[in-house]
């Protein structure tokens, strides 16, 4: 007897402690802790035989118990459940089991089902009365929150990229690398900033601009049901590739592309056109012999195939000439049409919106006075070419001011809008005006923070005009914008190089990327180094890494998939053959 007199201590003493529900046998009670010594030493508790998650709909679970259960209150269970489960309902199935059922969980998320008062034949209450129920019906995905995808120096000073996700993910780990520039990247750390935003820091050691791709896997990345991120990440970086080589030198002109995507190089002190055809690998002379040009001509596409080239000089006779021809990029034939009024060279050529062209300003003639060197006759005269006659009109109202060495672009609302440029004496302007093609008439526009000439002007993609590589502006790095909203012309920033006669042109990022240019009073050649304007943003600039060459008095083109082309110009003063792309593919 004396063998039972322990056991029977520990009873009364644990019978003594008040039990949650009066139950001795209460797992959460201090009494189990005696009896659990002696009678079993698992506590009570039932498994979930059913899936605790689910890439479908719930609507029932099944629960193994490892004890007999006593006759349950299905009532008072479903009771203390309906306000997370509609129509529940508990049955018993055979001794030791409980079927669960309820109305369907379709919305993603982890519910409770209650199980207080689910007691064993014994007395027992379960160890955990909340049984997690997990509805996952989305796998997780992950995506690159605005990442900037160029070879860009300083874009990875921050030394981050941020990963959102399509829903709260229980672990995210650094994702593996793969791809061509996978060995220049390492990750260093991880740091969640919200429930679906996570930043990862690395460092990069990328040693030149040529293009690459980068892929992301996150294999170590599972959603609270302990679903994997389904996707990847592959980054393409845009960089430098080495282009054909022209045939001819050319400077100080423009580059054209027609309706197929070829490219067309076109005078700049050559009277000749190549053409680069869209997947050739070499640019092609099509007619060395057009009528002679020495430099100041003006071209414009007129249509998908046929180039407009108006005006320029014929050295060494100080007049410009009056002469237009027509180039059909196609056939490569080369026609006259009809004259302009006036002798230009240095003018401005703006395609309107109904197709015909406005040439206004430039030179019409040098003044050889050794009396007054440099001096030449600037023009405040427009002509409207028509390609249906083949004709130019002269418009009888006149510009403003006269001006040569300034910049026009078609605006969005059919005006001509008309930047700085000189008078005749190497003055830059800092006045602009607006041509309008329904009255045929000029008006101010608004002044410019600095007075520039000889500069470049483009159209931006929101309808602002981008105002840049100025020669004549007093040393001046200033970029500036004409906002059309209010309409006031602003200062965007100073790039950190001047770049006279440079080349910018919209990334696939929004920025604007700057190319070449010159620097003429500073002989470390800092124009090699390009440039990225951070527009409508930060607005800052930014460096791109290196040229291959210090590169000015160039031109280049856009294709569609957003690749960059630059071809032509000088470098210290020889004509560069050499062309380049920036863009996604090697």
């Amino acid at each position: 007897m004396n063998k039972f007199v322990f056991p029977f201590l520990l009873f009364t003493i644990g019978c003594m402690i008040p039990e949650k529900y009066g139950n001795p046998f209460d797992q959460k009670a201090s009494g189990v802790l005696f009896l659990s010594a002696f009678f079993d030493s698992a506590p009570f508790h039932c498994v979930n035989q059913s899936n605790q998650k689910s890439l479908g709909t719930v609507d029932q679970v099944l629960l193994q118990c490892n004890r007999d259960l006593a006759n349950i209150d299905s009532n008072y269970l479903a009771e203390s459940n309906h306000v997370v489960f509609s129509n529940v309902s508990f049955a018993k199935i055979d001794k030791d089991r409980l079927l669960v059922k309820f109305d369907p969980l379709t919305a993603d998320g982890k519910y409770e089902l209650n199980l207080l008062g689910v007691v064993s034949n014994s007395g027992e209450t379960l160890v955990e009365d909340k049984l997690p129920i997990i509805v996952d019906t989305q796998i997780p995905t992950i995506s690159l929150v605005g990442y900037i995808p160029i070879t860009d120096y300083t874009f990875f000073s921050p030394h981050y990229w941020d990963f959102t996700t399509s829903e709260p993910l229980a672990n995210f780990g650094p994702p593996i690398l793969s791809g061509s520039l996978a060995s220049k990247v390492i990750l260093r750390s991880v740091q969640k900033v919200n429930e679906t935003t996570y930043r990862v820091y690395f460092e990069d050691n990328f040693s030149s601009n040529s293009p690459g791709s980068l892929t992301m896997h996150f294999y170590n990345s599972k959603d609270n049901a302990g679903n994997e991120v389904s996707n990847s990440l592959t980054i393409q970086f845009i960089g430098l590739v080495q282009g054909p080589n022209l045939n001819h030198g050319r400077s100080e002109f423009e580059a054209f592309q027609n309706a197929n995507g070829d490219v067309i190089a076109i005078y700049g002190f050559a009277s000749s056109a190549e053409i680069l055809r869209k997947g050739s690998s070499s640019f092609v002379l099509t007619n060395p012999s057009l009528p002679v040009i020495s430099r100041g001509e003006r071209g414009v596409m007129l249509d998908g195939k046929n180039l407009l080239i108006t005006g320029g000089i014929q050295a060494p006779s100080p007049y410009a000439v009056t002469s237009s021809y027509i180039f059909d990029t196609e056939t490569t034939t080369f026609a006259p049409t009809g004259n302009m009024n006036g002798r230009r060279h240095l003018h401005n050529i703006v395609k309107l919106q109904d197709g015909r062209v406005m040439v206004l300003g430039g030179i019409s003639e040098y003044d050889f006075d050794p009396m007054t060197p440099y001096s030449f006759i600037t023009l405040n005269t427009a002509e409207i070419y028509n390609p249906t006659t083949g004709l130019f009109t002269e418009i009888s109202n006149r510009m403003m001011t006269p001006r040569s060495f300034s910049c026009s672009v078609l605006l969005d609302d059919g005006r001509v809008f008309i930047i700085g440029g000189t008078d005749g004496i190497f003055a830059p302007k800092d006045t602009t005006e607006f041509f309008d093609p329904n009255t045929q008439t000029f008006s101010w526009g608004p002044t410019l923070p600095v007075p520039v000439g000889a500069l470049k002007c483009t159209k931006l993609t929101d309808g602002n005009v981008l105002i840049y590589g100025a020669q004549l502006s007093n040393l001046n790095n200033s970029t500036m914008l004409y906002d059309l909203t209010r309409n006031q012309i602003l200062t965007v920033a100073n790039s950190k190089f001047r770049r006279e006669w440079s080349f910018a042109q919209e990334l696939p990022d929004g920025g604007i990327l700057f190319y070449g240019g010159g620097y003429r009073y500073n002989t470390s050649e800092p124009s090699r180094v390009m440039e990225k304007l951070d527009y409508g943003k930060s607005n800052n600039f930014f460096d791109m890494g290196m040229a291959k060459y210090s590169v000015t008095k160039h031109s280049g083109v856009k294709f569609s998939d957003g690749t960059l082309f630059f071809l032509g110009g000088e470098i210290g003063g020889a004509f560069n053959l050499e062309t380049e792309y920036y863009g996604l593919s090697n």
